[in-house]
């Protein structure tokens, strides 16, 4: 048991962060039930070091005493304009995970508040995700609706 709670800390994810990141995801892909049938680490070791340095994702992370404790990013892809999305841009909210000891304190809350800002700022009129049944609720509370298999939020 952890005598004393640290202050999460949050930043933007770095080079330096990428064998990190290859591991949370690893570890939420297996929470969100598939069998690890493969090793994927050298390939998401290789995907967040190139998205991370060419700006295709944008991850945030929480730190505990400089540790990572909990991830989200923000991906980006274009579809056809639409008449209800004219650039036909999308920012694409994914890799949200906490370490099961740094759950139900706000963290991903926080991380999807610092994502949604990300998105405004790069003039980004719609987010989409794909939730767990875990994660549902924050989407929710952060403003997102179901809609045709996923969910989305307007900014």
């Amino acid at each position: 048991m952890r005598e004393a709670m640290h202050m999460i800390e949050y930043r933007k994810a770095s080079e330096n962060d990428v064998s990190r990141l290859a591991e949370l995801r690893v570890k939420q892909l297996i929470d969100e039930g598939y069998r690890p049938t493969s090793d994927i680490t050298d390939h998401l070791k290789t995907y967040y070091a190139s998205s991370i340095a060419d700006g295709s994702l944008i991850c945030w992370v929480g730190t505990d005493e400089a540790a990572v404790v909990a991830t989200g990013a923000l991906c980006f892809y274009q579809l056809p304009p639409s008449f209800s999305n004219p650039t036909g841009r999308i920012a694409y909210l994914t890799n949200m995970y906490t370490d099961d000891a740094f759950r139900r304190r706000g963290i991903a809350s926080h991380l999807v508040s610092l994502l949604l800002k990300e998105a405004e700022k790069l003039a980004y009129t719609s987010v989409r995700l794909h939730a767990s049944d875990d994660g549902r609720s924050i989407y929710v509370n952060a403003g997102f609706v179901a809609t045709d298999g996923y969910m989305a939020k307007k900014l």
